[in-house]
Parts: C-alpha cells; structure tokens; sequence
C-alpha cells in the first residue's frame, strides 16, 4: 500500500524541504536526477529494519545518515527489546512497550514474543489483556483494526475497502458481548481481536497483513463505560434483535465479497446465545469458528484425554460437574458428548454423566430458568443450588469450572474432591487471573498435591513439603492458531465438528510421557509454536483428506505444503534483485533516404 495516501504532508519529498530549510542551494540538477523512495514507506513497521538495515541497503534506499552508523544483526535487536521489556515498572506499560515495537519493527515484534512466549503471553493476553480491555479508550493511538458501528448499517462493504492491508485471509470479530470475566465491554473488547491476532503470527506463523481484527461495536450495557469520558465506541444501549443481527448478516456477506469464500472468520466474546446462535447459523456456509465454544472444547477435551491416560478411568465411566452454563462449559461439554458418540456410546449412556450448574444450581428437569443449549444435559433430579452438596451427592472426578467467580472453589470444595477421588482433575477456567476460580496454589495445597490441575490463567509453580508442582494453563492459544493455520492454508469450504476432535487429539498427543507422569496436562507454553504448527499440519492433512478443502489436487506432502505458507521471522534483504544481463550489439544507425536532386524531382513531377 502507498501510505503517502494517508495524509498530505507525506507526500512532501524531503529533499526540497532540506533545501527550503538551507535557503541556498534550491535547485541543483544532479540531486534532481536521482530517484529515491518515500522514507515514510521504508520506516513502515512492515518493513523498518531500524539499525539492522545494512549500510549497503541504507544507501540505496536514501537512509543513510537518518540512523547512527552501527549495524545490528536481529539477535542484537533482540536483547535491546528484552531490556527495555523487562525494564518496564508494570505489566501495562509492557504491553504498551511492546504496541510500540510492533508500530515500528513489526518482525522483530513477533520473533520477540515467539522466542519468549512464556515471558510475554501473559502480556498479550491473558491476564493483562484484561487491563488492557478496561482500559482501552486511554491508550488507544493509533488504527490497527477496524470498527464497524450499528451506524455503518448498509455500508460494512465500503468500510472493509478502507482496510490498510490487501489480501486478507482471516478475521477475528467480537462485539464485546461477554469479554473474560468482565462482561459487557461494548467496543473496548477491541483489545481481545488484536490479542488473539498477534497469537495467530507469534504461534501459528500466520503473516500479519493477511489478518484483520474487527469490532461490531453495536452499544453496550455497561453503564460505567457509557459514563466514561475516555470511551471510544458508540454511547447507546446495546442493539439487539433483528437490527442486531441484520449486522451481523451484512457483515458476514460483506467479507467473504471483499476477501472471498475461504476467508476464515473467527468469532470471539460474544454473548453466548448469540454465538450459539450464529454458530448454528453460519458454521457450514462459511469457513468460521468459534473459539469460546469449540476452541475451548477442543482444548478441554484433549485435558480430559490426558486425564484419562493418567488416571486410567474411561471417560464414559468418568463423572463431570460443569460449574457455569455458558459458552465455554457448553463448549467443552458438547465436545466431550461428540467423542463419546466417536468411541460408539449412544447419545443417552454419553450425556449421562455430564452435569451443569449454573447460578440457581443443579439443571434439573425442574430448573426454571436453564439455557435452551444445555437442556440435552438437564437431569430428572431433586434441583441442588449448594456446590459442595452436589460433590457430595454425585462425587465427581473432574470438576470445571467457567464461572468468572474468583474463589468459588474454595478449601471445602477442593478438600472434597481430594476425599472422593485419589486424583482428583479440577479446571479453573475463568479468566482473568483475580476471576479464576481457585489459584494453583490452593488446588495443590487442599488435595495434598494429588490433583490434576488446569486453569485459564497463568500460575507460577507450587511447592508442598519440598516437592515441586508446575500447574497447566489451559489456554486457548494451543488450539486456535493451529485452527486457524489449517484452515486458511488449505482454504477450508467450513469446519464441521469432526475436525475438533482431530484437534484435541492432537494436543492430547503433543503431551509428553514425562509431562503426564508430572501431573501434567498440557504441552508446556514454551512449545505453544511447535504445537500450533503440529495441530495445523494434523487439521490440515483431514481437510484435505475429507473433502473439505478448496484446493485441488490435494498435496503430495502436507506438512511441507504448509510450512511454505509460513511468516518469516528473520530479516530480508530489503532491496530488489538484481540480476547480470549479456551486453547488448550496438544499435546499428538509422536509414537515411539519398537526396534527390532537385532537378531530377523536377522531371518526374
């Protein structure tokens, strides 16, 4: 793209404006005569280097002399970021450090978080991401998405062809409905699209110019923002019905008219009976997915696969209590339901064991006020609102919890699970960290270090009579890049329920022996890039193997294919080829006509 579009003034040659500045000097011929690119463009975060620009690229690009003469190699680049990261006061302004470097050295930016994942994915994303959300309208500088307000009804096509970025071939879309643990946060939910699409670079090796964070920004609920001075989305009550969904409709038809049918949509934080709902709606007309309902599922699933192998009890003979009836417990639930169904257990023997709380309790045949998508688990039961009653009236050995209630699990409950069960699997899975259900520290101390532990935010290790636990995050970035690698790069005509299964047993299997005899569950999150690149190539590979893909033939060697498709997180050269042509004849003269002699031009006329 030419950014000198953006604003007048870039498109200003600085070499007049030097000679302006001098007052002599205003013309000279031979400087006239060389062409120089826009310094604006070569300074693009996409393309900056900063000081590992060669001194040859420097010269012929028109920089030299705009930076300090010493060249530095990425590695160098490198350990400069990790100081100034690490000298940040507060988690915050590391993140905004960070925003800051992917404005300037994009590539730099995502080898950085790559290369220190355990370190900077809390930063990113959960939990800070929170903060972030919360506080988006006083850090917002610059656009790196698009917003697309209830005021753009009818015109969601024109606004996709402001998009900085050609060849788009995924988005992320939330309208803030539900974020984490904090509800209803109307536009600022912005922050959890851009999380989620510097995972897809950082992990899955997806380039970032094909990729396009989206907010639907349709109003909010949430008084405090509306009060907010510093709010950046629209200041009305939340839209709903069919005005609400006439948006999302124009939306849908809008980006696969502007970036085409295989363009991967991927739904984030909404609502859950608006995800349900456009799930149900969209999930087999267009590539598009879910992550709080199957990202989340698939991610649970392949735990429980884990517990399974762990514990040795199957997961047909395994009982689950599922606190929170919303998005992700449905999710996971009806993940665990599908691999049951998979294994050859009928509908009514895999349901059987899979309960739901929600806040009135126990989902009965009686309970008044239970979610049409989780009627298929309601049972013909005495209604039970006490969680520790229900632990000990049906005595569960996994217990998941996706709530937004910090501290819900507490000592009792966790004492409880410990007593029923040798090894307990217990899932805190709100986020953020202050929402999270219970701490690692807790689970470990009240079951005497015998559970089975995973929670949606990060915990650091635990320590019990000398003996070192390192509790398993349950995050979501295990999955979803690798979804997303999948499907963009073998251009997926939809994504039926099936290839999450592939996906939570290709996590299951990216857990190591040793892992698993440590407790446990999960890949470690330093291994978040090998293992998104393992779930891509596996997904891809059914894609291409059950009709589900655009592309045809189908690749001889998958894994290949796709790690051709895959972002660069090195530096290139920055200059053009140049290539050595023969010398050419000379140029033979031109004909001239002979002279006539006028007397003899005479004659013939």
């Amino acid at each position: 793209m030419d950014f000198r579009r953006l604003h007048p003034l870039l498109r200003l040659s600085a070499r007049p404006l030097l000679s302006f500045c001098r007052g002599v000097n205003i013309y000279d011929d031979e400087m006239d005569q060389i062409a120089r690119p826009d310094w604006h463009l070569i300074m693009d975060g996409k393309y900056n280097k900063g000081l590992a620009f060669t001194i040859k690229e420097r010269q012929r690009l028109g920089i030299m002399g705009l930076m300090p003469c010493s060249v530095r190699s990425i590695e160098d680049q490198m350990e400069a970021a990790r100081t100034n990261f690490e000298a940040r006061p507060s988690d915050i302004s590391r993140f905004t450090y960070l925003s800051a470097v992917h404005h300037r050295h994009r590539r730099l930016y995502y080898r950085f978080i790559r290369e220190n994942i355990e370190r900077v994915l809390p930063i990113v994303y959960t939990p800070t991401v929170g903060d972030v959300v919360a506080t988006y309208g006083l850090n917002f500088q610059h656009a790196t998405s698009l917003f697309i307000s209830i005021h753009d009804k009818g015109h969601i096509r024109d606004l996709m062809h402001n998009w900085i970025d050609d060849g788009v071939r995924a988005i992320c879309v939330t309208d803030g409905g539900r974020v984490l643990g904090l509800g209803d946060m109307g536009a600022n939910a912005m922050g959890i699209s851009l999380g989620k699409m510097i995972l897809y670079t950082a992990l899955g090796g997806l380039p970032p110019s094909t990729l396009m964070p989206v907010c639907l920004d349709v109003g909010t609920d949430n008084q405090s923002l509306l009060q907010d001075p510093l709010y950046v989305g629209s200041r009305i009550p939340r839209v709903k019905g069919p005005e609400y969904e006439e948006l999302v409709e124009e939306f849908m038809q809008a980006a696969v008219k502007c970036f085409g049918h295989t363009v991967f949509i991927h739904f984030e934080d909404f609502a859950t009976p608006n995800a349900l709902k456009f799930l149900d709606k969209y999930q087999y007309k267009y590539c598009c997915f879910n992550d709080d309902i199957q990202g989340t599922g698939a991610t649970g699933l392949a735990a429980f696969i884990n517990v399974e192998r762990i514990t040795g009890l199957k997961l047909e003979d395994t009982v689950f209590v599922f606190v929170g009836a919303g998005s992700a417990a449905l999710g996971i639930a009806n993940m665990l339901v599908m691999e049951l169904e998979e294994r050859g257990i009928s509908y009514e023997e895999a349901t059987k064991n899979i309960y739901l709380m929600d806040a009135d309790g126990l989902l009965t045949c009686e309970s008044p006020n239970a979610p049409e998508q989780a009627k298929r688990f309601v049972k013909p039961m005495e209604p039970v609102k006490d969680l520790l009653a229900v632990l000990e009236k049906l005595k569960p050995s996994v217990l998941v919890g996706a709530t937004g209630i910090g501290g819900l699990f507490n000592e009792q409950v966790l004492k409880t699970m410990a007593k029923n069960h040798e090894r307990p699997a217990v899932f805190a899975l709100s986020n953020p960290t202050t929402n999270s259900e219970c701490t690692a520290e807790q689970a470990f101390t009240y079951t005497e270090g015998r559970v089975l532990f995973g929670s949606g935010s990060p915990f650091p290790p635990v320590v019990i009579n000398g003996k070192r636990y390192t509790p398993a995050q349950a995050n979501n970035c295990l999955t979803f890049p690798g979804i997303a690698l999948a499907a963009i790069t073998a251009k997926a005509r939809y994504l039926p329920n099936s290839v999450f299964s592939v996906v939570s047993h290709e996590l299951a299997r990216n857990t190591t022996q040793e892992q698993l005899d440590a407790g446990t569950l999960f890949p470690a999150i330093k291994d978040a890039s090998k293992v998104a690149f393992n779930v891509g190539v596996a997904l891809a590979q059914y894609l291409f193997d059950n009709d589900l893909s655009n592309i045809y033939p189908k690749p001889d060697d998958v894994c290949e294919f796709v790690k051709k498709s895959l972002y660069t997180f090195e530096y290139q050269n920055s200059l053009p080829a140049t290539w050595d042509y023969p010398e050419q004849p000379p140029t033979p003269p031109a004909k001239t006509q002979p002279e006539i002699d006028p007397q003899e031009k005479k004659k013939k006329e």
